[in-house]
C-alpha cells in the first residue's frame, strides 16, 4: 500500500469518524425505558450505514443506531416503506407522499409533493418513484445520481453517489458515479435491485443474483443458487435464500481488519435481509428482528420488543412510538459531507489493506 496515500486516506477518515462519534453519544433507541402497551412486530426492515429502521405492522417507524442529525427520529404516523440512507431516512405515507428526516445538507429529505409508490435513500440525496412510473430524484447530485433517465421504471435503489431503476422489461439502467463500474449493469432481466456505495447487485429473474462493481472484497461474487431477494452493503452483500436462510459474502470485518462478523448470518428462517456498512439485520418470519456485525453507534442493538413481540410496543410519545423526551440528547459535531468523507477515505484505507 502506498503509505502517503495510506496516512492522508487514515487522517480523513479519522475526521470522519470523529464527526460520526457525535452519534454514539446520540444513540439511544428510548424503547427499553417507556411501558409496553400492545404487541408489535416488523413487517420490512431497512439498514443505512449506521442506523437502522423498521416498518411496523401498525404502520409506524422504529428506527435505532447513530441518531446524528435525527435520522433515527421517524415521524409519527402511518406509513408503507421505509428507507435508510447514510445520514438521513425517508419514508412513504400510506396516502403516497413522501416524508424524510435527518441531514438535509444538499436538500436530500426535501421530498417534493405528490403520490409515490416507492421511494430510495442514499448517501447525499434521493429517489422516489411516481405512481407513473417515472423516477423522480432530489438532493447531492456531483455526479449526476438525481439525473433519472426518461421513461417508466418498476423500481429502484439509491447508492451512495449513483442510482439503479429497474425498467418495466426488468432492464437495469444505472446512473451517477461510476468510477468502480457499479452502474455498468450487465444485459438481461432482473426482478430486483440494490445499489450501494461502490457496487451494485441484481435478482435474476432466474433467482441468481449478480453483482457488479467494487470486488476488492468478494463482494460481488455472489454465490451460486436461487435467492428470493439480495442487498448490497458498503463492502458485503447479501442475499435471502429460497428457503428463508440468509447467505452473505465479502468484507467480514472494519477497515483496520478486525473482525466484525457483518457476513456471519445465523442460522433459520427470514423473510427479509439487509446490509449496511458494517451491519446486517434480517427480519424473521415472525417479525423478530435480529442483527449482526459493527456496532459502535448502537446499530445492531434492536429494541427489546422487537427482539422479542411479546414483550408489547412501548406507549406512544410526544414525538411518536419514542418518547422524545427521554432519548440522550443528539451530539452534531461534523456536518453531513464528512460522514461521506470518511465513507471514501475507508475505502481507500480497505482497498490498501486488501492489496498489501
Amino acid at each position: 500500500m502506498d503509505l502517503g496515500r495510506g496516512a492522508i486516506a487514515g487522517g480523513l477518515a479519522l475526521a470522519g469518524l470523529l464527526a460520526l462519534a457525535g452519534a454514539a453519544l446520540g444513540v439511544s433507541s428510548g424503547w427499553e425505558n417507556a411501558a409496553a402497551q400492545q404487541s408489535e412486530r416488523a413487517v420490512a426492515i431497512s439498514v443505512g450505514v449506521a442506523h437502522t429502521c423498521a416498518l411496523l405492522d401498525s404502520g409506524e417507524i422504529a428506527c435505532w443506531g447513530a441518531g446524528e442529525y435525527g435520522r433515527t427520529d421517524a415521524p409519527a404516523g402511518r406509513f408503507s416503506a421505509v428507507s435508510a440512507g447514510t445520514g438521513h431516512s425517508c419514508g412513504l405515507r400510506e396516502t403516497g407522499a413522501i416524508e424524510c428526516w435527518g441531514g438535509n445538507d444538499y436538500s436530500q429529505a426535501d421530498a417534493p409533493t405528490g403520490r409515490f409508490n416507492a421511494v430510495g435513500a442514499g448517501g447525499g440525496h434521493t429517489c422516489g418513484l411516481r405512481e407513473t412510473g417515472v423516477v423522480e430524484c432530489w438532493g447531492n447530485n456531483w455526479a449526476g445520481q438525481t439525473d433519472a433517465p426518461e421513461g417508466r421504471f418498476g423500481a429502484l435503489s439509491a447508492g451512495g453517489g449513483h442510482t439503479c431503476g429497474l425498467r418495466e422489461t426488468g432492464a437495469v439502467e444505472c446512473w451517477g458515479w461510476n468510477g468502480l463500474g457499479q452502474t455498468d449493469a450487465p444485459a438481461g432481466r432482473f426482478s430486483a435491485l440494490s445499489a450501494s456505495g461502490g457496487h451494485t447487485c441484481g435478482l435474476r429473474e432466474t433467482g441468481a443474483v449478480e453483482c457488479w462493481g467494487d470486488n476488492d472484497y468478494s463482494q460481488a461474487d455472489a454465490p451460486a443458487g436461487r435467492f428470493s431477494a439480495v442487498s448490497a452493503g458498503a463492502f458485503h452483500s447479501c442475499g435471502l435464500r429460497e428457503t428463508g436462510t440468509v447467505e452473505c459474502w465479502g468484507d467480514n470485518s472494519d477497515w483496520r481488519g478486525q473482525y466484525l462478523g457483518q457476513t456471519d448470518a445465523p442460522a433459520g428462517r427470514f423473510s427479509a435481509v439487509g446490509a449496511g456498512g458494517d451491519h446486517t439485520c434480517g427480519l424473521r418470519e415472525t417479525g423478530v428482528v435480529e442483527c449482526w456485525g459493527g456496532n459502535d453507534f448502537g446499530q445492531t442493538d434492536v429494541p427489546a420488543w422487537l427482539r422479542e413481540p411479546t414483550l408489547g410496543v412501548p406507549a406512544t410519545g410526544s414525538g411518536g412510538l419514542l418518547d422524545r423526551g427521554a432519548a440522550v440528547p443528539r451530539a452534531g459535531l461534523a456536518a453531513f459531507g464528512a460522514v461521506m468523507l470518511s465513507l471514501l477515505a475507508l475505502a481507500v484505507l480497505r482497498r490498501g489493506r486488501r492489496r498489501s
